[in-house]
């Protein structure tokens, strides 16, 4: 995928995205995490992710409204 690099500030880009519906969020975040890595997860991956999905049933992930 190629394409230019624009440095933005964390808090404008959370700014940005909690101005936009549901959809559209949900949208962008499929286009840029999921649709373009098509080759199997690794070890290391599959292991991220049971830690990432066990921290998230422990209420361990940082809540979408609580961004600033």
């Amino acid at each position: 995928m190629g394409g230019r690099v624009v440095s933005l500030p964390q808090e404008s880009i959370v700014h940005m995205l909690k101005a936009l519906p549901e959809d559209a969020l949900v949208d962008i975040f499929w286009r840029t995490f999921i649709e373009v890595d098509r080759s199997p997860m690794t070890s290391s991956e599959r292991a991220d992710l049971e830690t990432a999905v066990q921290e998230f049933k422990q209420g361990k992930t940082v809540k979408w409204e609580d961004l600033r």
